[in-house]
């Protein structure tokens, strides 16, 4: 009897900065963790349809912990709005006009 089970959990982050989503895109429990494995590439295409930047692997637990279970959850699709969301929320920029480079004689300075 094997005693190690596996969740696949998958991370969806921000193409723009380095934030990820506090909550997993997906879990999913597997009876071994071989079999989290052989999912793994299949889940995370799936993912990539949501987000553009997807990390994810299998993570053993005690088979006990999932025992009897068939765990498949997904993020609400409304948190994967944040991803789009613009990195500023402060508002506009203001513009700044560039100064033009000082004369060195200003300064004393003779060519």
């Amino acid at each position: 009897m094997n005693s190690m089970a596996a969740l696949l959990v998958i991370v969806a982050c921000h193409s723009q900065d380095t934030t990820c989503l506090h909550d997993p895109v997906t879990v999913i429990s597997f009876n071994t963790d071989v079999d989290c494995y052989n999912a793994l590439p299949q889940e995370l295409k799936r993912a990539r349809a949501m987000a553009e930047i997807i990390y994810g692997d299998c993570f053993p637990v005690n088979a006990e912990l999932v025992a009897g279970r068939n765990i498949r959850q997904s993020i609400d699709p409304g948190k994967l709005v944040a991803l789009g969301a613009p990195l500023a929320t402060a508002g506009p920029a203001q513009a700044q006009a560039l100064v033009p480079p000082v004369p060195a004689e200003r300064y004393g300075m003779s060519r």
